[in-house]
């Protein structure tokens, strides 16, 4: 039996085509976040029908259309998806491309009011029939903006000689609809204060190493958690947030000598422009207050990269009797990884390669 709805699609546009297996994964990712905090913000009932690629297909059954509550329910979505945006521009890591024009991403709308049925198909019920079509086929659209918000004749009463009214023809026939751009609500995204980036007094640690691999790739294998077992000595497990892009202020779990957990938290800080840093902080090393594990990239020449590791840290009270003790055991962990790093990639790793989790 037929029931009227509301049809509602929010609709994540703005990567370019990319070829880098990196920026390849890290895409699907940050738009699988961003997908998830849309899905959060529905403040206003709506029942997920199915996610469309890089777009949401929500419903709601309802007799008739309140369009105050349309109007905030796009509001809300799109300051969380930009709020979003602009704390990640602070809190990534990362320099692939994905990573690095994930603030170019675009959000618009599009909203319908019609009549719908259901199929069930592997018991699974889903939204189904002319009015979930239309609704589908404005997404393709000669809207003059990149960020709009559409609203079908159905929704919204239209202006016949308003600039803002479009009647398009498709395969099903001629629809009307007002389109309203989303720019102004920019203004009410909050200020996002930078993540500080202090640095421990106490250096415990300074190697170098050329590593055969291009900059991008071995920052990605040092940086991206799933890769991490592989080279890193004296850890036995780990446990972090799978498909989501590693950036300032994540945490993961380390598990060493099979009974001592220490939690690390990224964070970075300045190096000069032609550099990659990756930075991991703790506070459960005994005897320290805080440490803090840099790797610095630099390419050397075409292919090759040069890895600087530095431990810095500061100590509680008698802590800093402990120092040369530390050095010690740092030295021999993490030259152990970086010999461990070394024979990885000469055994001929690749990032396209799957790794086992």
């Amino acid at each position: 039996m037929a029931q009227n709805a509301i049809l509602f699609i929010p609709d994540i546009s703005g990567f370019t085509e990319f070829v880098h297996h990196t920026a390849i994964s890290h895409s699907r990712h940050i738009v699988s976040e961003l997908l998830e905090l849309l899905i959060d913000s529905n403040t206003s009932d709506l029942e997920l029908a199915e996610i469309e690629g890089d777009a949401l297909f929500l419903y709601k059954i309802e007799n008739k259309v309140d369009i105050s509550i349309i109007e905030q329910q796009i509001e809300t979505m799109y300051l969380a998806f930009h709020t979003h945006l602009k704390r990640y521009e602070y809190q990534r890591i990362c320099h692939c491309g994905a990573c690095s024009s994930a603030y170019n991403l675009k959000l618009k709308f599009v909203v319908h009011y019609g009549e719908i049925e259901f199929i069930t198909v592997k018991e699974s019920k889903k939204p189904y029939g002319s009015d979930v079509i239309k609704v589908h086929r404005l997404l393709k659209n000669e809207v003059p903006i990149d960020e709009y918000a559409i609203l079908t004749e159905n929704i919204k009463k239209i202006v016949v000689d308003s600039k803002k009214t479009i009647t398009a023809t498709y395969d099903f026939g001629k629809i009307s609809f007002t389109y309203n751009s989303l720019k102004h609500l920019k203004e009410r995204i909050p200020e996002i204060n930078p993540i500080p980036d202090n640095v421990p007094k106490h250096k415990l640690f300074d190697e170098t190493e050329i590593i055969k691999l291009p900059i991008n790739d071995l920052y990605e294998v040092i940086s991206n958690f799933d890769y991490r077992l592989l080279w890193t000595k004296g850890v036995d497990k780990m446990e972090y947030e799978k498909n989501k892009v590693n950036r300032i202020g994540e945490k993961h779990k380390c598990l060493f000598n099979k009974n001592d957990d220490v939690v690390q938290t990224t964070v970075s800080k300045k190096v000069k422009k032609h550099q990659l840093v990756y930075a991991e902080s703790t506070t459960d090393v005994p005897f320290t207050k805080q440490m803090n594990s840099y790797f610095i990239l630099e390419e050397t020449q075409v292919g090759y990269t040069k890895l600087n590791i530095e431990v810095f840290a500061d100590f509680k009270p008698f802590g800093i009797f402990m120092k040369p003790l530390l050095k010690s055991k740092l030295k021999a962990n993490i030259s152990e990884s970086i010999k461990e790093l070394v024979l990885l990639i000469g055994s001929g790793f690749s990032l396209n390669k799957p790794t086992e989790s």
